[in-house]
C-alpha cells in the first residue's frame, strides 16, 4: 500500500519537536508553514529527520497576524486537497501562537476532507527527571519528547453537522437537515449531543410533515414493529414539547427561550386547527395555507408559492361560505374537501330563490343529480357570496390588482402557460391575498404568527 501520509506543520525556533514527529508519523510528503525567520529551521529539520519524505514550504509573511497565518494554511489545505491527498495530520506544535491558531482555524469548518488528524508534540511525563526548561513550563528538553494526538472538536461535537441541520431548517430544507442531524447522531459519543441530535431530527420530521400538509404523522415503532398514526398537536405535545431538552437548546443557540414558546404556539395553532369541532376548524387553515405560501416565497419557489395563493383565494371564499353555515362537515371531516350541503343551501336561500336558480343555471353536475352536496368552483363561491350581500365578494369582482395577478398565474408554468413567476409577481400576490384574508377575518395575522414555524438563531 502507498504512503498516503501527509503532515502539515507550522514551525517555530525548535526544531528537535518538529523533527520527533515527522520521525515518528513517517509522512510520504512534509508541508512547512513558516515565517521569514523559520525558513532556516526548516532546513535543519530536513537535515536531522531519519525518516526520508518529500517536502513543500508555504511563508506566512506577518507571523504576529492571525489572518495571514490563515490565509496561507487554507492556500496548503486547497492544494493538498486538488493534488487528491486526503490523509493529512495538523502539527500545531511549532510557530507563534497566531501561526498554529491560524492553522487549526483554516482545518476546521468548512472542510475539504471530512476529518483531518490533529497532532501536538508534548513532553513524556515524569515524576524523578524535569522534561521542560523555564522551571517546567518551556519547551520540552530534547529527548523527552513525546506525540500527543488530538482529536479535532469539530468533529467531536458534530458541529459542522448540528449548524448545517439548523441552517438548512431555517430554510425549510428539511431533508437534508434531517441527514445533517443524523450524521451527528452517528459521529458522537456524547451521550447529552447524541439526545439533542435524536430531539432535533423528530422535531424536524414533524415539521416537514405539518409542511406538507399533514394533519397525522405516521412513525414506526420499533417496539410493536408496526407504523402508528397520531394526530398532529396530540404527537407534537408528547413527543417534542413534553421532550423538549431546554437545557441542552440554552446551550445550543442564543434564541432558545423564544424557540421554545414559538413551539408552544405552534401547539396552541395545531390544537385550533386541528380540533373535533370541524365547522370551527375550517378557518383555522387559511393562515396555515398563507404561511406555507410565505416560507415558499422565502426558499425562492415563486411558482410553487403563487399556486399556494390561487389556493388560497378559493379557500376565503370556502371558509366564508362556512360562515353561512353551507359547508357539509361530514365531507370536510372525512375527505377535507368543500361541498355545499343541499339540505342547508336550501334553508339558507328560502327566501331568496333567485340564489338557487343561479346554481340551476351552472349546470353542476351533483345539483342536478341531486346529491347531498354538490361542489362550486372559485368564481362561483363568490357569486353566492355575492348573493348573500358580502362585501368581500363585491371587492373580488372589482379588483382589477388581482386580476391582473391571477392573470399572471395563470400563464404560469403550473397552470396554463409556460411563464416562471417571479419574486414581485409572488409577493404582489400574496399582499393581495392577505388584504381579502384580513376583509374576512381580522385578527387572522395573530393566528399566521401563531403558526409560524420556530428558527435557530
Amino acid at each position: 500500500m502507498s504512503n498516503r501520509k501527509v503532515l502539515v506543520m507550522s514551525v517555530g525556533g525548535s526544531p528537535e519537536p518538529l523533527i520527533h514527529s515527522i520521525d515518528n508519523i513517517k509522512p510520504k510528503l512534509v508541508y512547512f508553514i513558516h515565517s521569514k525567520k523559520t525558513l532556516s529551521v526548516v532546513d535543519e529539520i530536513n537535515k536531522n529527520t531519519k525518516h526520508k519524505y518529500d517536502y513543500l514550504t508555504k511563508q506566512v509573511d506577518n507571523h504576529e497576524s492571525i489572518e495571514d497565518a490563515f490565509e496561507k494554511s487554507k492556500e496548503v489545505l486547497f492544494e493538498l486537497n486538488k493534488k487528491g491527498w486526503d490523509e493529512i495530520t495538523i502539527d500545531f506544535t511549532g510557530g507563534t501562537k497566531p501561526m498554529t491558531a491560524g492553522l487549526v482555524l483554516a482545518s476546521t469548518g468548512d472542510k475539504y476532507i471530512d476529518s483531518y488528524n490533529y497532532s501536538y508534540v508534548g513532553s513524556k511525563m515524569s515524576e524523578n527527571a524535569e522534561v521542560r526548561n523555564k522551571d517546567g513550563v518551556g519547551i520540552v528538553i530534547s529527548g523527552h519528547e513525546q506525540i500527543k494526538p488530538q482529536k479535532d472538536p469539530y468533529d467531536t461535537y458534530a458541529v459542522l453537522e448540528f449548524n448545517r441541520g439548523k441552517n438548512f431548517f431555517n430554510h425549510y430544507q428539511f431533508e437534508a437537515a434531517i441527514q445533517n442531524f443524523k450524521e451527528a447522531e452517528a459521529k458522537l459519543d456524547d451521550g447529552e449531543l447524541k439526545d439533542l441530535a435524536k430531539f432535533y431530527i423528530k422535531l424536524v420530521n414533524f415539521y416537514q410533515k405539518w409542511d406538507k400538509f399533514n394533519d397525522r404523522i405516521e412513525i414506526y415503532n420499533e417496539k410493536l414493529d408496526k407504523i402508528e398514526s397520531f394526530k398532529l398537536p396530540s404527537y407534537f405535545y408528547k413527543e417534542i414539547i413534553q421532550k423538549c431538552p431546554n437545557e441542552l437548546l440554552s446551550n445550543d443557540f442564543d434564541n432558545s427561550e423564544e424557540f421554545i414558546n414559538q413551539l408552544n404556539n405552534n401547539l396552541e395553532f395545531l390544537r385550533l386547527k386541528i380540533q373535533n369541532n370541524q365547522k370551527e376548524a375550517m378557518k383555522y387553515y387559511l393562515p396555515d395555507l398563507l404561511n406555507n405560501a410565505h416560507r415558499k416565497i422565502e426558499e425562492g419557489f415563486f411558482d410553487d408559492a403563487v399556486a399556494r395563493l390561487y389556493r388560497a383565494i378559493e379557500l376565503i371564499a370556502q371558509v366564508s361560505l362556512n360562515s353561512h353555515d353551507l359547508i357539509d362537515v361530514e365531507k370536510f371531516k372525512n375527505h377535507k374537501v368543500f361541498h355545499i350541503n343541499r339540505k342547508q343551501f336550501k334553508t339558507q336561500t328560502k327566501f331568496d330563490p333567485e340564489i338557487p336558480k343561479m346554481i340551476q343555471n351552472w349546470n353542476i353536475k351533483e345539483y342536478e343529480d341531486r346529491d347531498k352536496t354538490f361542489k362550486v368552483p372559485k368564481d362561483k363561491s363568490y357569486k353566492i357570496l355575492e348573493a348573500f350581500g358580502e362585501d368581500l365578494a363585491k371587492k373580488y369582482f372589482a379588483d382589477e390588482r388581482l386580476k391582473n395577478a391571477v392573470n399572471k398565474r395563470n400563464d404560469s408554468i403550473l397552470a396554463h402557460g409556460l411563464n416562471p413567476m417571479n419574486k414581485k409577481d409572488a409577493e404582489d400576490l400574496y399582499n393581495r391575498v392577505l388584504y381579502y384574508s384580513k376583509f374576512f377575518w381580522v385578527d387572522i395575522e395573530k393566528y399566521m404568527k401563531m403558526a409560524e414555524f420556530p428558527k435557530f438563531k
